[in-house]
């Protein structure tokens, strides 16, 4: 698909203290895609003034949201939402880096296989894929993961080249406007984790399709904060609790049964 729209796609970035990695992720964009001077870009300063005023003349649009106080995951990029123009939506974490065009090729994509959402394979700076998208998650896996000897065993692509996991993680979604929209954005309940695990689940409740283009790629350097620090645990937990008593995880568990 050829991006011809002067405001095609929506890009919502959000900002926690990560001045210098936006920086490097939209010098990327602009550097290797090639419509990027049509792109609408909605930048979240969620820490106020962390991120300096910045040049809008590169894009298409541009706003910069300097939040009062800080927000979560969910309720920013619903935020930013409102003032999308785009008739694609793309939320993108910060701290990726575009090494390669991938936004023709995923829209490509998504028409084609009639998906509904779809993200690149995300990778490290050794190009190895990381656990950007999964499976359902249960509490025995979510323990499992921190016990010592766990090793990430990533989903393999079909015949042609797609991934088809029941969630990718939201450091990279690209959907129709329409099915954010009438998704009503994501669970505000949920803070900074399982955002990403509820608004898939109750995507592929409704029958609507998820994808990874494994042909597209993009880096990331993860924080992994709740492994570090004892606040992002518990708020890890807490969402997590909240995620399997819900009756969206117990819908999803009956259809695989």
């Amino acid at each position: 698909m050829t991006l011809t729209s002067p405001l095609l796609l929506t890009l919502s970035i959000v900002s926690h203290g990560d001045a210098d990695k936006v920086s490097r992720l939209l010098d990327s964009i602009w550097e290797h895609e090639p419509q990027a001077g049509k792109f609408q870009v909605i930048l979240t300063d969620n820490l106020k003034d962390n991120v300096p005023d910045l040049d809008p003349a590169p894009w298409g649009s541009f706003h910069l949201i300097r939040n009062e106080r800080q927000a979560g995951f969910a309720e920013n990029h619903n935020r930013a939402f409102t003032l999308a123009r785009g008739q694609y939506f793309a939320v993108l974490n910060p701290d990726l880096c575009f090494t390669q065009p991938v936004f023709e090729k995923l829209l490509a994509s998504l028409q084609a296989q009639y998906a509904d959402l779809i993200a690149p394979n995300i990778v490290d700076e050794n190009g190895l894929a990381q656990d950007a998208h999964r499976s359902l998650p249960t509490p025995f896996e979510l323990i499992r993961r921190r016990l010592p000897g766990y090793t990430f065993k990533a989903l393999s692509p079909d015949e042609d080249g797609f991934i088809h996991p029941d969630w990718i993680a939201g450091m990279f979604w690209l959907m129709p406007s329409d099915v954010f929209r009438q998704m009503g954005g994501m669970d505000e309940k949920f803070f900074l984790y399982f955002e990403d695990v509820d608004f898939c689940t109750r995507l592929r409740l409704r029958g609507r399709k998820i994808l990874v283009d494994a042909k597209a790629q993009v880096r990331h350097d993860a924080q992994r904060s709740s492994r570090r620090q004892l606040k992002y645990l518990l708020l890890h937990l807490r969402s997590a609790t909240r995620f399997f008593s819900s009756s969206v995880y117990r819908r999803a568990l009956s259809q695989r049964r």
